[in-house]
């Protein structure tokens, strides 16, 4: 994908939205937008048809009673593409919803067109979980604040005491405010950080807490 233009399909339920979309992609050297899609039924022939790389994705199409849905559709038939969620819903539920049913980023619809390039950049590349710059800061808090959820973990060995550091870190504590509420040391939260990224096979911090909601290991409050 480094080599060649980052194929993207649209998909949303307002055609002002669709065209002016287009045309600010269109002006990117790496990318092309290779179809526009209404509606869920039109998005999954364009899908097929076009194969894209990327599907910015409307979860509040008008005829569609649930996006999120669609969102199931597209990661079950089509594994291998990247979905990223474009919405006016900046509300904690929509966006851990659209996170644990496979979404690769969130962006609110008053996010800049500099930011659209930059999330769909690094979503392509791999690099992680993008959520927009205008989603309010007590929304992401709440979105990562949930109560770790008492279910059997054993498949990914995670401890009880791992589960724990899991979601003082989705609360946004250091490793030193952990080591006090824990009451052990700093160098034995280091070293649960290490643990845990290990047994989950993910290279950042970012990456376990998304993990953690897309697997019910912490849930909001």
């Amino acid at each position: 994908m480094d080599s060649e233009k980052i194929k993207i399909l649209l998909v949303d339920d307002s055609r002002i939205i669709l065209d002016g979309l287009a045309f600010n992609l269109g002006q990117q050297n790496n990318m092309v937008v290779t179809g526009k899609a209404l509606s869920a039924e039109q998005a999954l022939q364009c899908i097929s048809r076009e194969m894209p790389d990327i599907i910015l994705l409307d979860i509040s199409l008008q005829e569609e009673s649930d996006g999120i849905e669609l969102l199931k559709e597209i990661r079950f038939e089509f594994p291998g593409i990247k979905v990223l969620i474009f919405s006016q819903q900046k509300n904690v539920r929509s966006i851990v919803d659209s996170i644990r049913n496979g979404a690769n980023a969130y962006l609110p619809k008053d996010s800049s067109v500099e930011e659209i390039v930059e999330a769909i950049g690094v979503v392509a590349k791999g690099k992680g979980i993008f959520l927009g710059e205008t989603i309010p800061a007590e929304t992401l808090q709440q979105c990562f604040s949930g109560k770790p959820e008492r279910r059997n973990f054993a498949p990914y060995h995670l401890s009880d005491r791992e589960i724990e550091i899991i979601k003082w870190l989705a609360k946004g504590y250091l490793s030193k405010e952990i080591a006090e509420l824990e009451h052990i040391n700093v160098s034995t939260v280091e070293s649960h950080k290490e643990n845990i990224r290990n047994k989950l096979g993910l290279k950042s911090i970012i990456e376990v807490i998304v993990f953690a909601i897309r697997n019910g290991i912490i849930i909001p409050d």
